[in-house]
């Protein structure tokens, strides 16, 4: 299994490299930490992943690889203090973690993000609830912090 997550990751890798428009490539910090990309597909749309370490439950107390995929829908209007816009998205994707067993489930990504000057940076805030799948049912919370440089 973590032979055929690892293929998948590197196949999407290759995709991402070959588009020219709209990506993004940065870090995230908080659960999970790690590596983050986004792909916008239009001016409101995006899809956004993860690659990144969990120190949250798992069966080796070290944490697990965790690996997301999200659809962002963006409200670039909804946000707006002293004339500076905070883009709200929120969303829908799926999380996997890999350690002695393997994870499945569903994340309802909501955040904002703030785009600095020439829009090459941007940072983003969000809280991810998730729902557990595999191996059992489970309700749990996911949140980050992070920048990306847009190429």
């Amino acid at each position: 299994m973590r032979k055929f997550s690892l293929g998948v990751l590197f196949a999407m890798l290759l995709l991402l490299v070959n588009l020219s428009y709209g990506l993004g490539l940065g870090i995230m910090l908080g659960e999970p930490s790690g590596l983050s990309a986004k792909y916008w597909m239009g001016e409101k749309n995006a899809i956004a992943g993860g690659l990144a370490w969990s120190l949250g439950n798992s069966d080796s107390n070290g944490g697990y690889l965790h690996l997301h995929g999200d659809y962002l829908i963006h409200n670039n209007n909804l946000i707006n203090i002293n004339g500076t816009t905070l883009p709200f998205y929120y969303g829908i994707g799926a999380g996997i973690g890999l350690a002695n067993d393997f994870y499945l489930g569903a994340r309802i990504p909501v955040g904002v993000e703030y785009w600095f000057a020439g829009k090459k940076f941007d940072a983003f805030c969000e809280l991810v609830p998730t729902i557990g799948l595999l191996p059992g049912f489970g309700i749990g919370v996911n949140g980050a912090i992070g920048l990306i440089y847009n190429f």
